[in-house]
């Protein structure tokens, strides 16, 4: 069943927005004119999508930068590692911790998003939910 989520007007093109509507999350992209709706939260971790960035099609968790296509869901990447070599020497505790967590993100899986059929009526961006 088709509801309205936003008007147009709502999402400039490249900008996406979060909605909760009958009772699911979701995350509205608008690439260049085309709406596209995801699940919001990351097939990774569980981070809100809408938090992240949009280029293009490629849709970036804000937690760990696993990557997502807006067109099908498919899970691009996995998160992205800490790498203690890029920067400043960082206290050997501090140092030690993201060393644990990056081997415990390594096992495990990024999956893909469900996926959002989406019409447009007029000015309104309706999503089949």
């Amino acid at each position: 069943m088709f509801v309205e989520v936003a008007k147009i007007s709502d999402i400039a093109p490249g900008g996406m927005k979060g909605f909760t509507v009958k009772g699911a999350e979701i995350v509205l992209c608008n690439e260049g004119g085309r709406f596209y709706a995801l699940a919001s939260r990351c097939g990774h971790m569980n981070a809100p999508l809408e938090s992240g960035t949009l280029v293009g099609y490629i849709l970036t968790c804000p937690m760990h930068c696993a990557q997502f296509d807006i067109h099908d869901g498919a899970a691009l990447s996995g998160p992205v590692p800490h790498d203690p070599a890029a920067g400043d020497k960082m206290p050997e505790r501090l140092e030690v911790f993201f060393n644990r967590i990056g081997s415990l993100m390594s096992k495990i899986k990024t999956c893909s998003v469900k996926t959002f059929q989406v019409r447009i009526e007029g000015e309104s961006v309706q999503v089949d939910l």
